[in-house]
């Protein structure tokens, strides 16, 4: 491991999607950092209202914007054009409070959704202009990414929302959002929508509670297939249509093969284009290793020092993975089913976690069907990351607070999994306050992460210092501050709102008594009126 030196941080600290930039929301004002140089490269005022409550802190997927946010204020910044300034205020006409924002198609796109569902407004960048949605489904932060997504490629805007009782699915051209087709799915109650990677399936599940029923289209609309739960292949299966439904679902990146959880034990593989079932495996009370199985276990070893440290240790024989111990009271129902379902970069490995095993994530090898390893940690498991670029590399995050500082890391060649300690690595060896661990999408031939508390960050690569260049480089030494980084100018904290150039683009008011009707000949034409608004 080779670790760069500590930066200033906090705990609203992020990686840009292509690595180039780290971004720190500092009292006052917005950083952004060169992760090459470890070098500011711009640091942007931020008004009182904003730095002191901040919402939404996001990245554009090109990597050129981030947004910033708070309850009745949006605005955006170029890393590349300083020039460029976005201003939104009062997005949702005063009526409602925001629940929950984000880009759209393209970085000029900003999606805004009012509280209780009232209506989605896209808010385009480059024309001042809105249009808004009535009705979408799903609004609240923790849900409303089910309710949209975008097809791959073409980056059209599907939508589902609910008028009079029943779901309805829109599909939108993009720029002008008009409506190319919708259509009431054959659904009760709707619980999400997702297009497949290759942009070739557009999947829609129904509630758990009307059992396993997943609706396959075609990307024009059309119905392709419904399945119906998984085909029952023992005695103990006879029973698994009474059960509760889909829980949740995953593409892998080939859009070759679909995930589906549900709240039992039961993981179900679907293939692609026959939605039919490839593997069914269900999550074991018990586990033996084999030549194809390893099993990891975390534990506290004594070094020479009579200290303790963390590492992992091979199972050599059966064991049970740890159930939750505390039993729910009589008021909270106990979770159960799967929780987490995530495809690695080369769509092969599936990585999974039950509830009633919390400590235990699960690595199933689609390929050859079998199950590839088992790793056991000491607490509950809140996060799993694979890398985005590097096949077969996992990042894995606990709860606890023994954990904050730590971030476990497998990856199937390896001898041993690895444990980072990064508590040694922080000035005064001790990490305060929230942490942050997300893996560095640069173009260094090792993989590197960004970890932050709330004070500071560093970069680390998983690499020898035989193995060449490193994704950043130390900077000539110039004026620093006790953090090693370089002293910003005055001239350099102008408040974004200041410049009065050509490029800023400001959404003062979206209030307009105009409806303009969109349409294409759908069949539900009838059912979406927009408003389109002109600074």
């Amino acid at each position: 491991m080779r670790f760069s030196r500590t930066l200033k941080s906090s705990a609203q600290c992020l990686p840009s999607p292509d690595g180039a930039y780290i971004a720190t929301i500092l009292p006052s004002k917005l950083n952004i950092r060169e992760t090459r140089s470890l070098e500011i490269v711009r640091a942007i005022a931020l008004p009182p209202e904003l730095s002191a409550s901040v919402s939404w802190f996001l990245w554009s997927e090109s990597s050129t914007r981030i947004l910033v946010a708070s309850g009745g204020s949006i605005r955006v910044y170029s890393t590349t054009n300083s020039q460029f300034f976005a201003n939104i205020k009062n997005p949702t006409s005063g009526t409602t409070k925001i629940r929950f924002v984000t880009f759209g198609a393209t970085e000029d796109e900003i999606c805004v959704f009012s509280d209780f569902g009232l209506k989605l407004s896209v808010i385009n960048l480059s024309t001042s202009k809105s249009v808004d949605i009535n009705s979408p489904k799903f609004y609240h932060p923790s849900v409303a990414g089910r309710g949209f997504s975008y097809r791959p490629r073409t980056r059209n805007l599907t939508l589902l929302t609910r008028s009079g009782g029943k779901d309805i699915i829109s599909i939108h051209t993009r720029d002008t959002l008009e409506v190319t087709r919708s259509w009431y799915p054959e659904t009760i109650d709707a619980q999400g929508i997702t297009w497949s990677s290759d942009g070739r399936w557009l999947v829609i599940w129904e509630s758990a509670s009307q059992g396993h029923r997943l609706f396959a289209y075609t990307a024009d609309g059309h119905l392709y297939k419904t399945w119906n739960g998984p085909v029952a292949l023992t005695e103990e299966d006879v029973d698994i249509q009474l059960g509760a439904g889909i829980k949740m679902l995953e593409w892998n990146r080939t859009g070759t093969h679909l995930a589906s959880g549900d709240y039992s034990r039961r993981v179900t593989l679907l293939a692609m284009p026959s939605f039919n079932e490839s593997m069914n495996f269900v999550h074991p009370g018990d586990v033996k290793p084999t030549e194809s199985l390893q099993i990891w276990q975390e534990q506290l070893v004594p070094n020479d020092q009579g200290r303790y440290h963390r590492q992992f240790v091979e199972a050599t024989q059966t064991i049970c993975p740890p159930t939750a111990s505390t039993p729910p009271s009589n008021n909270i129902e106990a979770k159960t089913g799967t929780n987490i379902l995530s495809f690695d970069n080369s769509g092969t490995l599936l990585a999974t976690r039950v509830e009633d095993m919390p400590t235990t994530i699960w690595i199933w090898d689609i390929g050859t069907r079998i199950l590839r390893a088992v790793i056991i940690l000491h607490a509950s498991i809140a996060r799993i990351t694979w890398h985005p670029t590097i096949d077969e590399l996992l990042m894995i995050r606990c709860e606890n607070e023994e954990s904050r500082g730590l971030v476990h890391l497998w990856e199937p060649s390896w001898e041993v999994p690895e444990i980072v300690d990064f508590t040694a690595q922080i000035p005064g060896g001790k990490v305060i306050g929230k942490t942050i661990s997300r893996w560095l999408n640069s173009e260094s031939a090792s993989p590197a992460m960004l970890f932050s508390d709330s004070q500071d960050c560093l970069l680390v690569s998983i690499s020898a210092p035989e193995d060449g260049s490193l994704p950043w480089q130390e900077a000539e030494a110039r004026g620093v501050d006790i953090y090693g980084q370089r002293e910003e100018s005055p001239l350099n904290l102008v408040p974004a709102n200041d410049r009065k150039h050509h490029g800023n683009v400001s959404v003062d008011s979206l209030m307009d008594d105009t409806f303009t009707r969109m349409s294409s000949g759908s069949e539900m034409e009838d059912t979406f009126q927009f408003r389109k608004f002109v600074d």
